[in-house]
C-alpha cells in the first residue's frame, strides 16, 4: 500500500475514518489487543469508552468528533503510511473482529486499489473490489450505490 490510506466508512455510520461498536463484554479483551499507545499509533486504531465524546482527527481528510456515545467503540483513523505493514493492518482488523459489531469500510490506496472490510457475526470478509488505476473511494462507494 502507498504512501496514503483514504479509509471510509459505510455502515453503521457514514464518513471519513471508522467507528465501531464493541460488542457488550468485549472492551477489556479490545484494550488488551489494542496494547500499549506505541502499538496502536501504528495502527492508527484507538479505543474509546462509553460515555466519552469521539474524537479523532484524519490525516487525510476533516477530524471527527461524535457526541458522547453508550457504548465502548473502536476508532480508526484515515490518511498517513500504516508503519505496520498493510497486510499486517488486515491481519490486526481480523483478530479484533470477533469483538466489534457489524461494520462495513473501504480502505483506498493512493495508487491503484480499494479494498472492502465487511465485519460481519464477528468476522472478517476482506477482499481487493478495485484494482488497476488510482479511483476516489468516495466515487467508488457512490458507484456501489452506498455512502451519501
Amino acid at each position: 500500500m502507498g504512501n496514503l490510506r483514504n479509509i471510509r466508512q459505510v455502515s453503521p455510520r457514514e464518513g471519513l475514518g471508522v467507528v465501531i461498536p464493541i460488542r457488550a463484554g468485549c472492551a477489556v479483551e479490545v484494550s488488551r489487543l489494542l496494547g500499549d499507545n506505541a502499538e496502536r499509533c501504528r495502527f492508527y486504531t484507538y479505543f474509546c469508552s462509553a460515555g466519552e465524546p469521539i474524537e479523532f482527527p484524519n490525516l487525510d481528510g476533516p477530524d471527527v468528533a461524535l457526541a458522547p456515545q453508550p457504548h465502548d467503540h473502536l476508532v480508526i483513523q484515515s490518511g498517513g503510511k500504516m508503519w505496520c505493514g498493510y497486510e499486517v493492518f488486515v491481519d490486526h482488523v481480523r483478530t479484533l473482529a470477533p469483538h466489534l459489531e457489524d461494520a462495513l469500510f473501504f480502505v483506498g490506496d493512493e495508487e491503484d486499489y480499494i479494498d472492502e472490510f465487511r465485519l460481519s457475526s464477528g468476522e472478517l470478509h476482506y477482499s481487493r473490489v478495485h484494482e488497476g488505476g488510482w479511483r476516489p473511494v468516495e466515487e467508488f462507494i457512490r458507484s456501489l450505490g452506498l455512502g451519501a
